[in-house]
């Protein structure tokens, strides 16, 4: 199994802002630490799952990569949008999992 560095798009750091600042208003700002790391432990993840996930077929993924991948996490909230290349996992962004469409 393949072991992938982790890059993280400008686009996707600003998506974490916002859920973080999501989650603040939602509960609080302690929870919402919490959960920021949780979120960037799913991110790490990647690392190592990346090779397992398979290529997308939502349009929704595809028009940020045509080889485009989704982790959803582990509440199911989320979807992490990322794509592989060389020994790079680069995750392009990360949007709420009702916005996946066909």
């Amino acid at each position: 199994m393949k072991n992938y560095k982790i890059q993280i798009n400008k686009r996707c750091l600003y998506d974490m802002y916002e859920v973080t600042l999501y989650v603040a208003l939602k509960t609080s700002i302690e929870y919402s630490e919490v959960y920021s790391v949780k979120l960037k432990e799913e991110i790490v993840r990647l690392s190592y799952l990346a090779d397992v996930i398979k290529e997308s077929d939502f349009e929704t993924a595809k028009k940020y990569n045509k080889k485009a991948k989704i982790l959803v996490t582990k509440n199911r909230k989320w979807s992490i949008i990322f794509h592989t290349f060389r020994n790079y996992v680069i995750v392009d962004r990360i949007i709420p999992a009702k916005m996946m469409t066909h």
